[in-house]
């Protein structure tokens, strides 16, 4: 079994203004993703996640959540909570530990 994984070399993704390394580790965690996020200026589209908590924890930087139209601010060190079936958005510069719970695939989120 592994134990320690590796920050991934390459970004996994980059779209609507953020970009990503996803941690490969399914194997060792069915039902927990990690990503490692960075954002200069945050989400672009506003988003509802239909089966997945999101978790952001912010590791540097600073912005803003509106999450089910409530804006609150946020800043390294605040752990930010998206449940499912909410919309949410987020703006700022930022660099965050976001995990997902369950498993993210893209046929669960719908863009408003």
């Amino acid at each position: 079994m592994q134990y320690i994984f590796h920050s991934p070399k390459e970004y996994s993704f980059e779209k609507v203004g953020i970009k990503g390394k996803t941690f490969d580790a399914q194997s060792s965690s069915e039902n927990v993703e990690f990503t490692v996020i960075e954002t200069d200026g945050g989400h672009e589209t506003k988003i509802i996640e239909k089966e997945c908590r999101f978790f952001y924890y912010i590791l540097e930087g600073s912005g803003s959540f509106d999450i089910d139209s409530n804006v609150e601010e946020c800043s390294q060190g605040d752990l930010v909570v998206v449940p499912t079936n909410v919309a949410f958005q987020y703006t700022g510069k930022m660099k965050m530990l976001l995990v997902v719970t369950p498993w993210w695939f893209p046929e669960q989120e719908v863009t408003l």
